[in-house]
Order: C-alpha cells, then sequence, then structure tokens
C-alpha cells in the first residue's frame, strides 16, 4: 500500500514537472536562438580581434561558473538526500551557510588573482594590438571580478533545484543567458567598447546572486544554528572534494583550446575557431535541461530505492540521445551552410572541418552527461574525478601538438579524441551502478558513428535531395518520437522526483 501511495504521489506530480523540464530545455534554447541573430552582426561589426577576446570572456565565464569546487552540487545531492529521508533542515541549513560563506571568499580571490593578472595576459600572451589594449584590460579587469557573483549564485540555486524549484531557476537564468548574446547585441547600436560589455554582464551576474539569495531563504527559513561554521567545512569539503577535482578539470580542458590557439596562433584565429565551437556547444542545452532534474532524482533513489538507477540511467540515455545525434548529424551535413548562416562568408574551409570534427565529439560528450550525473549523484563522484585527473596531462599534450601542427583543426580533433574515449570509459564505470542491456549501448554507441559518417559524407560528396529530405524527416520524427515516449522515459525520469513539488 505504501508503494502504491508513492506511485500515485509520482504520477501526480510528474506532469507539472515535466512542464518543468520543458521550460529548462526552453530556457537553454532561448541563447541558441539568439545566437544565430547575434553571431552574424557580432562578426561583422566587431570584428575578428573583438570578437575573439569577446569569445574569451564567454569561455572564462563559462568556466567561472563552473568553479563551485563541487559544492553546488553537493549541497543538491545532501538537501535531496536529507529530504527524502525526511531529515532534519537545521543542519541541512548550516552546510548550506558554510558552502555559501566559502564559496565567496573563493570568487573573490580567483576573481582578485584574475585582475591582477589581466593587464600581463592581454598584452604578453594574447599581444592584443594597441589600439585595443586599454579596452581589453578594463574588460578583463571586470570579467575577473564578476565571479565572487557567479560562484556566490551556485549555492542558493544549488538548494533551489534540490528542493525542485526548476521553474524558479530558470525565470532567474534566462535573463542571464540571454544577456551573453543579448548584452553586446543590445549594446552595438551605441558602442562597440569590450569594457562597456563587461560592465553591463557583471550587472545582470550580481543580480542573478541576489535574486537567487533570496528566493533560496523563502524555501529554506532560518532555524537555529543554521549559521556557518567551521566545524562544518570539513565535512562538507569531504563530500564535494572528489566534485571539486571533476568540476574544474573537466570545465579547464573544456575552455583550454581557446586560450592555446590564443597563445600559439592568434586572437582572430580564436574567433575562427570560436564560431564553429558556439554553433554546436549550444546543443549542451539538452543534457543540461535534463541533468538539472535528474540529478537529484538519482540521489533521491540512490538513498531509497537503488534498484530504480537502471531504468533512470536507460531513459536519460534515451532522451538525450534521441535528440543529440539527429542534431549533431545535421550539424556535420550542412556544416557549410550552417556557418555561413551564423557567422558569415568568412568562415569556410577550416571552421567548417572543426565544426564537423566537434559534433562527433559533442554527440559523444552529451551522451556521456548521463553516465557522469549517475555516478556523481549516487555517491561516486570519486571515480570521475580520478578519470578527469588522468585525462589532464595527456589533453594538454595533445592540444598543445595539434594546435602547433594544425592550428584551429588540431585543437578540434584534440578535444574530441579526448571527449570521445572519456564518454567510453565513464559508461563502461556506470555499468556497474546501473547496468544497462547490450542493445542499448551498441544502439548509443551507433549514433556517435552516425554523426561520424554524416561528417565524411558532408565533407566528401555534395549536398543533394536526398540529405535535405532525411533532415527535414529528422526534425519532424523527432518531437513526435519524444512525445510517444512522454509515459515511459520522459515521466520516469522526471517523476522520480514527485516526492516533493
Amino acid at each position: 500500500m505504501a508503494d502504491e501511495a508513492s506511485d500515485t504521489t509520482t504520477n501526480i506530480a510528474a506532469p507539472s514537472l515535466l512542464r518543468s523540464g520543458a521550460l529548462s530545455l526552453a530556457t537553454s534554447a532561448a541563447p541558441l536562438a539568439l545566437a544565430l541573430v547575434a553571431l552574424p552582426l557580432l562578426t561583422r561589426q566587431l570584428g575578428t580581434e573583438r570578437l575573439g577576446l569577446l569569445s574569451l570572456a564567454w569561455a572564462w565565464l563559462g568556466y567561472a561558473a563552473l568553479l563551485d569546487f563541487g559544492l553546488g552540487r553537493a549541497i543538491t545531492r545532501l538537501v535531496a538526500t536529507n529530504d527524502a529521508a525526511d531529515g532534519v533542515d537545521a543542519p541541512v541549513a548550516a552546510f548550506v551557510a558554510t558552502g555559501a560563506w566559502l564559496l565567496t571568499i573563493v570568487g573573490a580571490a580567483v576573481g582578485l588573482g584574475g585582475a591582477l593578472l589581466a593587464p600581463w595576459y592581454v598584452s604578453a600572451v594574447l599581444r592584443v594590438s594597441e589600439s585595443l589594449r586599454s579596452d581589453a584590460v578594463i574588460a578583463a579587469v571586470v570579467f575577473a571580478l564578476t565571479v565572487p557573483a557567479i560562484t556566490g549564485a551556485s549555492v542558493p540555486r544549488a538548494v533551489l533545484e534540490a528542493r525542485q524549484h526548476f521553474r524558479t531557476v530558470n525565470l532567474v537564468r534566462l535573463p542571464v543567458s540571454v544577456g551573453t548574446f543579448g548584452v553586446p547585441l543590445v549594446l552595438l547600436p551605441f558602442t562597440m567598447s569590450l569594457s562597456v560589455i563587461a560592465i553591463t554582464l557583471a550587472v545582470l551576474r550580481l543580480w542573478a546572486w541576489w535574486r537567487y539569495t533570496t528566493l533560496a531563504r523563502r524555501c529554506m527559513p532560518p532555524v537555529r544554528g543554521d549559521h556557518a561554521a567551521w566545524a562544518h567545512l570539513r565535512p562538507l569539503l569531504r563530500s564535494s572534494v572528489w566534485m571539486t577535482i571533476s568540476n574544474v578539470l573537466s570545465p579547464l580542458m573544456t575552455v583550454a583550446d581557446r586560450f592555446v590557439i590564443g597563445s600559439l596562433v592568434s586572437v582572430s584565429a580564436v574567433a575562427l575557431y570560436a564560431v564553429p565551437w558556439e554553433a554546436v556547444t549550444k546543443l549542451w542545452i539538452v543534457p543540461g535541461a535534463l541533468t538539472m532534474v535528474l540529478f537529484p532524482a538519482i540521489a533521491r533513489v540512490a538513498s531509497v530505492d537503488a534498484s530504480r538507477l537502471p531504468s533512470l540511467h536507460a531513459a536519460g540515455i534515451r532522451i538525450v540521445a534521441l535528440i543529440v545525434v539527429p542534431a549533431c548529424g545535421l550539424t556535420a551535413l550542412f556544416a557549410p551552410a550552417l556557418l555561413r548562416f551564423v557567422g558569415g562568408a568568412q568562415y569556410t574551409g577550416g571552421s567548417v572541418t572543426v565544426l564537423r570534427i566537434l559534433a562527433i565529439g559533442l554527440a559523444a560528450n552529451c551522451i556521456a552527461t548521463v553516465p557522469f550525473t549517475l555516478l556523481q549523484a549516487s555517491g561516486r563522484a570519486r571515480w570521475t574525478a580520478m578519470l578527469h585527473l588522468c585525462e589532464t596531462v595527456p589533453f594538454v599534450l595533445l592540444l598543445w601538438y595539434s594546435v602547433q601542427r594544425w592550428g584551429i583543426t588540431g585543437a578540434a580533433f584534440a578535444w574530441t579524441t579526448r571527449v570521445v574515449l572519456d564518454a567510453g570509459l565513464l559508461a563502461w564505470r556506470a555499468q556497474s551502478v546501473a547496468p544497462l542491456s547490450a542493445s542499448m549501448l551498441l544502439t548509443t554507441a551507433a549514433g556517435v558513428v552516425i554523426v561520424a559518417l554524416a561528417a565524411v559524407m558532408g565533407a566528401t560528396t555534395s549536398i543533394g535531395r536526398t540529405p535535405i529530405i532525411v533532415a527535414a524527416l529528422t526534425l519532424v520524427i523527432t518531437p513526435v518520437v519524444l512525445w510517444l515516449w512522454r509515459g515511459d522515459s520522459v515521466r520516469l525520469v522526471l517523476g522520480a522526483n514527485g516526492m516533493r513539488r
């Protein structure tokens, strides 16, 4: 009877959580839609050097958003498992306060260090032209000092996600994510100053920090003993240390290519690489929207009924692969047309090859976020950390060699090689926690192979009528299949959170 009641609760809550998941995807898709409009205009008006500097700033902000040393996800898991076990709020609130205090200090230290190094990096490493140097230095300092607001927002957002206030999180996330491309676009008629763009984006990040904090306090009211304390620091760090390693190394390896290109080739080459990168990696919105909901679901299930983990694992992979594989395949197939639309006629040759190579890696990387989330949410973050530790030095050496030899194409090759191997190892390790059937594993691997074949086809043959028909059918069939699976995969993933609205 208890199980039946639990199932009923889950089924009732699932539709509202399904809407939350859809809102998360729509919120993440908004900057993608804006990027399609903004990137061509920004490329023509700002020029390759300014756009290259701006893309480095985007990479810095993206990395800073993940520089929470694993505390964000650790707190999400702590609050979610505490709620599932009907624990008391007082110690959890104390851990939350301690995490917020720690990340604010860490963000301030990183931001100050970045601000002090900014003049040297802009002039000595990036070798920015004299006419742009002072503006670039001011912008770099402002972007660096924005880090405390980004890291400080991590903890209150983690609380909101653990308590399943996904709609609230997305409504705050929307202006911040849209602002990445929207702010430079809106300011374009008035100024092309990078420092003005930086200040405007910094104000937006400060607003998000304040808003997340205010909303988190409403869903976790103050209680006795909820203040930050050194006594809570050690157990909090112990639970997040392995997530810390992954959260630092994984995004660092993700943004390293652009900084290596800027150092070994030129800032202008960064723009030729950044446009195809931004065009294809916006598909990260799919696993990002899913894992926002999947992480607390796995944390709850792992603490209450671990036998349901394989079903969650399979459902998550099915959803991501169904969306990402066709999208990456179409991107690889129609890479020249996509780049002309997004960036203009100058993005040909090497940029087209970069886009096709990145599409292969992105398909594998998006699918790999599901076993990665499974391992971290179920308390096995140590393995993901060890994997990233082992990957770092070989990847940096491969990246350095590849960029020196093949330029931006080499950077795409190095990144794709790493993430494909990373996806295979994560899938292998996740089998010991939530095993998938052999057919599911083979189908998933086949999806990445299909994207690679699409890249080869696009590079070696002229695009005729048949690929266009296939592309159109894919765009129509994918949402239909997703809708037909809503009672299975989607409800299973989102419904696992049904214990609390």
